[in-house]
């Protein structure tokens, strides 16, 4: 049976109402709602789930004759993942996902990345900018049509969506990750935002960046509820917390007096679990607070949360104006 590309689907999530579910509060379906921070407009108000990330028409393509849409493909995305995630936050663990059921996260993990608001902005900034660069460099109007496709928002919106449909590569990547479970309580819990993929680097890799999805070091998280975060992370890091593990094990079994040389014994031999496991890894309020705010950065406007509790998105905001928008690429 062939998949019909067309909906008549108006208001289009940008994130899956299953996933903004989870950080809801009240009444289940329409009436449930999320406290919003508006990072723009520096404001914080209550919206529904089914309100929330919505753009009319948003994965329909462009002057298509027949009204074509991604919502459709995108709805067998979701449907493919939420069940998975239910399970994950129900049994707080990942160790029991298959490699068939993490290719079906990572998809969905890759597409939701690329099919947010805040991409397609980053694209149309990326493009103004390259333009700009290029047009001072000599190029005429014609050239820079051929190279970066022009200024026709029609052309840029298309050139978005056949984009989210092409993250095989991303896949295959996120499919060598070592896969964790980050946890909190509902006392400090996790922020999520209208670009819920994040990326993080401990490595320092000076001007060519270190956020790449292959380089050594990457960190993706996803957050699937108030309490729990996803994290697909570089396998060094993995490989690093069972060493440490065994290594504090090691120790406790010869001579227990020495475990004062680590400053957290039983958080590395938890980490180290962690990964072996699929057990989840409690997460410090300091750590909480590094995640939520990875939330902010990357979101495009909004972020959302259980709790009224924004004051550190404020913090954020209020110390960088330029958070007040999701990232951008930087031309020199």
């Amino acid at each position: 049976m062939s998949l019909k590309l067309i909906t008549n689907v108006k208001k289009q999530h940008t994130v899956p109402r299953f996933l903004l579910d989870k950080f809801g509060f009240g009444k289940k379906g329409k009436k449930r709602k999320l406290f919003t921070f508006d990072k723009l407009n520096e404001r914080k108000f209550q919206q529904s789930v089914f309100d929330a990330t919505t753009r009319n028409t948003f994965y329909n393509i462009e002057n298509h004759p027949e009204k074509a849409s991604l919502e459709p493909i995108l709805g067998i995305y979701e449907t493919q993942a939420a069940p998975l995630i239910k399970e994950i936050i129900e049994k707080r663990n990942v160790g029991w996902l298959t490699d068939e059921d993490k290719f079906k996260i990572a998809t969905f993990v890759a597409v939701q990345r690329a099919r947010s608001y805040g991409e397609l902005q980053r694209i149309n900034h990326m493009i103004d900018a390259l333009s700009g660069k290029l047009s001072g460099l000599g190029l005429t109007s014609k050239q820079l049509d051929a190279e970066l496709g022009g200024e026709d928002p029609t052309d840029r919106k298309n050139m978005f969506l056949k984009m989210i449909l092409d993250q095989s590569e991303v896949v295959g990547h996120l499919m060598e990750k070592s896969w964790i479970l980050y946890e909190t309580d509902i006392l400090e819990p996790f922020f999520v935002s209208d670009n819920p993929i994040t990326l993080h680097n401990h490595i320092d890799m000076g001007l060519r960046g270190n956020l790449g999805i292959a380089l050594k070091g990457i960190q993706i998280h996803l957050p699937i509820s108030s309490t729990f975060t996803l994290a697909l992370t570089c396998p060094s890091i993995e490989e690093t917390a069972i060493k440490s593990k065994k290594m504090v094990e090691r120790v406790m079994a010869s001579n227990p007096l020495l475990l004062r040389q680590f400053d957290n014994p039983l958080g590395l031999i938890e980490f180290g679990k962690g990964y072996e496991f699929g057990t989840p890894i409690k997460q410090t309020a300091e750590n909480v607070k590094f995640l939520n705010s990875l939330q902010v950065i990357y979101s495009e406007q909004y972020v959302f949360c259980e709790k009224n509790c924004f004051g550190l998105a404020e913090e954020i905001i209020g110390s960088n104006k330029d958070y007040k928008t999701g990232p951008r690429m930087q031309i020199n």
